[in-house]
């Protein structure tokens, strides 16, 4: 699976803004048809043309759209962009915003290599942190990352654009996870996305970072910083998903000897995403 992964000053300075990506959606699947190494120029124009979006937001949000996973890397519609476009166009249903926090939180991309570090570091609850240490810990991934400084300007801008992408109701200030109080951000338990929802990004996920891979350690998934973590679910609530995805036939638990073990006995995706929205099996995804 690609590795490709949004570079760090990719926001233009804006947030997420999910009525704004809903035009991108639309745009991305009016020329649906045409050839993809033509897709950037086309959506480009298609946007300026046909929707309310300021120059600065055209070209934002068609990579926030990537980073979601409504889009892929040639400007595409994804599998869970047609659903979504389908089942929840505005993209306000509780499990549509998990998902879209797991593609720019994941391991391994398509979201910027600052947010999975940012969510896996701070997203813990009940913790409390300033602007200053967000600030501080994107800047320790950039200069990893491109071996120079970044910016003063750019990381404050980009500093805003996280936390305001978690506090704003137009993002994914619906998920709960965040508030703030004063000069800090306090981490809330939010409620945690539905047994199907968390399925699909443990495939997706597996697909990522487990390619070929029969089983791996339960411990994989539950502890700081693995998958459960980044939807800020302890281990009780990783178990209970999975218990339920057990009995589905999708996971295999095995847990009479440590290290214990899961393993994935379905990959698909689609199916997933059928259970999350009630789609009945007539009806075909694109």
């Amino acid at each position: 699976m690609s590795a490709y992964r949004l570079p760090m000053a990719f926001h233009e300075s804006f947030s997420l803004n999910r009525p704004a990506i809903t035009q991108v959606l639309d745009a991305a699947q009016a020329i649906e048809s045409i050839n993809a190494p033509e897709n950037k120029a086309l959506l480009l124009s298609e946007l300026r043309a046909n929707s309310s979006l300021g120059n600065n937001y055209v070209k934002s949000m068609p990579k926030y759209a990537i980073g979601i996973g409504i889009l892929n890397d040639r400007l595409t519609v994804t599998q869970f962009g047609h659903v979504v476009t389908s089942h929840d166009r505005m993209m306000d249903n509780s499990d549509t915003l998990w998902l879209l926090h797991y593609f720019l939180s994941g391991h391994f991309g398509p979201g910027p290599e600052f947010w999975h570090e940012l969510c896996a570091t701070y997203f813990r609850v009940g913790n409390r942190f300033t602007r200053q240490e967000i600030t501080e810990s994107i800047a320790r991934v950039y200069e990893q990352a491109a071996g120079r400084t970044a910016s003063a300007s750019g990381l404050k801008t980009t500093t805003t654009i996280f936390l305001g992408t978690y506090l704003k109701r137009d993002g994914l200030g619906n998920l709960g996870i965040l508030y703030q109080d004063g000069d800090h951000y306090v981490v809330t338990q939010p409620d945690a996305p539905s047994a199907w929802a968390f399925g699909f990004a443990l495939i997706d996920d597996w697909a990522r970072r487990h390619d070929g891979k029969l089983s791996v350690n339960l411990d994989d998934l539950t502890q700081a910083r693995g998958l459960g973590s980044l939807f800020l679910m302890d281990e009780a609530a990783v178990i209970s998903a999975l218990g339920e995805l057990q009995r589905a036939g999708i996971v295999e638990m095995y847990r009479s000897a440590r290290p214990y073990q899961l393993l994935l006995l379905a990959h698909d995706r689609e199916a997933m995403l059928r259970n999350v929205y009630g789609i009945d099996d007539s009806t075909l995804l694109a």
